[in-house]
């Protein structure tokens, strides 16, 4: 009889902590935040985050990857929903009073420099004739650009003449994603813009603007303008990352809170600018409520 009291208060206990965890991770979670225009004639901008694009079938399907319907469901939803796509150029050229944005903007970026973006993504924006910027970590796209390497659309990722094919047309701009800080677990390589435990302030800055600057030269050699985005991995980021790379001439710098970025002739409003992580299992018209 006490045995079973005890399992009883056990599994009281532990169902208890289930729902402690979940509120947890429910409040550690990024939300999309809405607020007023901070000026007047502000202009809402989301930015879509997506990552991999696979098959219908794939096991892989999740939270980071969707499946090629789910994309163009995507891109057909916003045309129909009278949104546009834009570039970079665009955006900058409004923030520096050269240009004006259409109504109901939207920028679309694909993290990570996956394969699949070519083989898969690409097409379609080709299709619906949509801007969309792919962000590239050198060390995967130097890995698969390798004679002889094993490479599979599951987990491939750019190589240099595929990012040189996707910069010459005019939807695709290129962005830098880090050269070798895109380790989740932080121990082959820092994870992303946060410093190592026990690395200096000074030498923290060092080893990320030089992290920065070989993947800037790499993507430098294979582009037709130096990226001026930077997304950053995992949406890491801290004080000084961004101060280095203001100083470095990088004009955008996406994080992976959730919310819609309200743009104006500031240049400041460009960084640290917020995205909808795009899910798989979701329909795009209750993935994009929020944005409406």
């Amino acid at each position: 009889m006490k045995a079973h009291c005890n399992a009883k208060r056990l599994a009281a206990l532990l169902a208890v902590a289930a729902l402690v965890l979940c509120c947890l991770l429910a409040l550690l979670r990024p939300r999309a935040v809405t607020t007023a225009a901070p000026v007047d004639g502000a202009i809402p901008l989301p930015v879509v985050m997506y990552h991999h694009v696979l098959g219908e079938d794939s096991s892989l399907l999740g939270d980071y990857v969707i499946s090629c319907s789910e994309l163009e469901s995507d891109l057909a939803w916003l045309k129909a929903s009278g949104y546009q796509t834009i570039s970079l150029q665009q955006l900058l050229d409004y923030v520096d009073g050269k240009g004006d944005l259409p109504p109901r903007p939207v920028l679309l970026t694909f993290d990570d420099g996956y394969e699949s973006f070519y083989a898969n993504a690409y097409p379609l924006l080709q299709k619906y004739q949509a801007n969309a910027v792919v962000s590239v970590i050198g060390r995967y796209s130097d890995l698969y650009s390798q004679p002889g390497v094993v490479k599979h659309l599951n987990y491939s990722h750019l190589n240099w003449d595929q990012v040189r094919e996707l910069d010459a047309s005019p939807l695709v701009e290129i962005g830098n994603h880090s050269y070798d800080r895109h380790d989740a677990t932080g121990k082959e390589s820092p994870k992303g813009a946060k410093p190592v435990q026990g690395q200096g302030e000074e030498n923290y800055r060092q080893a990320f603007q030089q992290d920065t600057e070989k993947n800037q030269q790499a993507l430098a050699a294979a582009v037709s303008q130096a990226p001026v985005l930077y997304a950053y991995p995992f949406g890491l980021y801290t004080n000084a990352s961004e101060e280095v790379l203001k100083a470095m001439g990088y004009r955008i710098t996406l994080t992976c809170e959730e919310r819609v970025n309200w743009i104006t002739r500031d240049p400041d409003c460009l960084y640290l600018l917020g995205r909808f992580n795009r899910p798989h299992g979701i329909r795009s018209a209750d993935f994009f409520a929020p944005v409406r």
